[in-house]
C-alpha cells in the first residue's frame, strides 16, 4: 500500500465523516449539555463502532453481516432509545437552573457504549466501506501491518474529526450564563437529542 492511497482513503473518510448525520448531532448535543469529557467519550465510542464495521468490511463478511441485521438492528433501537431518553432528561431539566460549566456527570463507559450503538447502528456502512476500498486500496495485496494501518486510519480520522466537533460544541456552552439562556440551551439540546434517536431509529 502506497502512501499516495493512503491519504487517498484517508481523504475519502475525511469527507464522510464530516458529512452531517446522526452520530455529528448527538456529538454536538453532547458536548453543548454535557461538557467535553462525555463528548469525547461517545467520540471514542462512534470510532471504536466504525472500527467494527471496517474489520467487517475487511475480513470479506458482508454477506453474513447483512444476514444477521437484527443484530445491528437491536444494538440500534437501544442505542436511539438511550439518546432520546437523554434528550428527554434534558428537556426537563431546561425548568431547572444549573451552572453550565458543571455539567452533570456521566459514566465513560456509558458514553462509550452509546457511541459504539450509534456507529455499528447503520449496518448499510459496512457496504460503504466494503465499496469505497477496493476503489482505492488493492485489498487482496493487503498484509496484515497494512490492515492495522487502515484501521488506525479509520479511527483516527472518526476521533479528529467527531473531537472537533466535540471540543467545539462544548466551548460555546460557555457563551450561555444567564438562567433564561440556559433554559433554551437545554430545551435547544435535548430536542436535537430527542431528534437524533428518532433519525437513527428510522434510518435504514
Amino acid at each position: 500500500m502506497t502512501l499516495s492511497l493512503l491519504v487517498a482513503y484517508s481523504v475519502a473518510l475525511l469527507l464522510a465523516c464530516a458529512t452531517p448525520g446522526p452520530a455529528m448531532f448527538a456529538v454536538i448535543s453532547t458536548g453543548i449539555s454535557r461538557g467535553i469529557s462525555a463528548a469525547l467519550g461517545f467520540v471514542l465510542g462512534v470510532a471504536i463502532g466504525d472500527i467494527v464495521l471496517v474489520s467487517v468490511a475487511l475480513a470479506g463478511l458482508v454477506a453474513i453481516a447483512q444476514s444477521f441485521a437484527w443484530v445491528f438492528n437491536v444494538i440500534k433501537f437501544a442505542g436511539a432509545a438511550y439518546l432520546m431518553y437523554l434528550g428527554y432528561r434534558m428537556w426537563k431539566s431546561a425548568g431547572r437552573s444549573q451552572d453550565l460549566s458543571e455539567p452533570e456527570p456521566v459514566s465513560p463507559i456509558r458514553q462509550i457504549a452509546v457511541g459504539a450503538a450509534v456507529g455499528l447502528g447503520n449496518p448499510k456502512a459496512i457496504l460503504f466501506h466494503a465499496s469505497l476500498m477496493p476503489l482505492i486500496l488493492n485489498v487482496a495485496t493487503l498484509t496484515a501491518a497494512d490492515i492495522a494501518i487502515v484501521l488506525a486510519v479509520v479511527f483516527s480520522v472518526n476521533a479528529t474529526v467527531m473531537g472537533i466537533y466535540a471540543i467545539l460544541a462544548s466551548a460555546s456552552s460557555s457563551w450561555f450564563r444567564s438562567t433564561k439562556a440556559i433554559r433554551i440551551l437545554n430545551k435547544t439540546a435535548g430536542g436535537a437529542m430527542i431528534g437524533t434517536g428518532v433519525l437513527v431509529a428510522v434510518r435504514s
